[in-house]
């Protein structure tokens, strides 16, 4: 093979990628069997223990504001591109601290903190994703215009050739409805001139019982194509979905039939919204989360934390 033919492939290969992404680094795998890593004697990569997921080529990783480098050694994450499969840095500092306030008197060490994850990212080789700032848009910063300039500079300070870089919405507002312009429309003036230098706009989706009704749960995949398609025809950039988690929290089913209709409607969601990427939250059961869902968090994964694999396990693998 040439060196042009190197290069038009690796050039194709980029414009036309999906990226069908899980949250996670490493899992534990004895006996064919991937389970949840933290009794495990010698937890393996992530990717090794995607023998029955192939259509997995990506994997998220959050830089927390505590976040060490130790966690997620250079040399281990470009060992997973060696393999043909794209780190996804999700960058979350401010968390669920964000205000206007909590921003403003945290800004310096904000860069700081960033100016520490470029330097870790020039140490990967390849192609990297990077989502910033998750969420930002709630307790009174969906409106921020200081804001978007602060997002605007991290993204220039991050992005290169390798590393394509966007903001990320929360999906806030009312679950029962599909279309929710009305909520939406809220993050304008935090988006002016961010969303001109993102290489997309990413946005989640968050569910379960704990917090929502059954059928704020089964509208998500249509509200989230809905969201996606507002998204890409207001700013004119590719849609990124960071991180999907539906608890199979006292329903496996109801998680099942989501991923079930998210395989159905993808094609949409590339046609209408110029998807690039589909994350998960967690690929497996993690017992000791703890967030807003409460008890629900434990099962946002699609195997349980013994191994054994839930009914949306098979409607995943349908998500291309």
């Amino acid at each position: 093979m040439n060196k042009f033919t190197i290069f038009l492939t690796a050039f194709i290969t980029n414009i036309y990628a999906f990226y069908i992404g899980v949250g996670g680094i490493t899992a534990c795998y004895e006996n064919n069997i991937t389970s949840y890593y933290k009794n495990c004697k010698n937890p393996l990569p992530l990717y090794k223990t995607f023998s029955s997921a192939k259509n997995i080529n990506a994997f998220s990783v959050w830089i927390t504001r505590d976040w060490k480098e130790q966690w997620y050694p250079s040399d281990m994450i470009n060992d997973f591109i060696k393999h043909g499969y794209t780190p996804i840095f999700i960058f979350y500092y401010f968390a669920d601290d964000i205000s206007p306030k909590y921003v403003k008197t945290h800004t310096k060490e904000y860069f700081k903190h960033l100016k520490k994850f470029r330097e870790y990212l020039n140490k990967i080789n390849g192609k990297k994703i990077v989502i910033i700032n998750p969420e930002y848009n709630e307790n009174g910063m969906h409106n921020s215009k200081d804001f978007d300039i602060l997002q605007t500079e991290s993204i220039m300070q991050l992005k290169d050739e390798n590393t394509s870089v966007g903001i990320c919405l929360g999906d806030f507002g009312n679950y029962n409805k599909i279309w929710d312009s009305e909520n939406w429309d809220l993050y304008e003036n935090s988006m002016k001139f961010s969303s001109k230098v993102s290489d997309f706009i990413a946005f989640q989706e968050m569910r379960a019982l704990t917090r929502n009704t059954k059928q704020e749960i089964l509208n998500t995949p249509l509200r989230a194509l809905a969201f996606a398609t507002y998204l890409h025809k207001k700013y004119n950039k590719p849609t990124f979905l960071a991180y999907l988690a539906v608890s199979s929290y006292k329903d496996e089913k109801l998680q099942s039939d989501v991923f079930k209709e998210f395989a159905k409607i993808m094609p949409l969601f590339k046609h209408s919204a110029n998807l690039k990427g589909f994350n998960l939250f967690n690929y497996i059961d993690v017992p000791t989360h703890k967030g807003y869902f409460k008890e629900a968090e434990k099962y946002f994964g699609i195997i349980k934390a013994d191994g054994e694999k839930k009914p949306a396990f098979k409607n995943f693998l349908n998500i291309k």
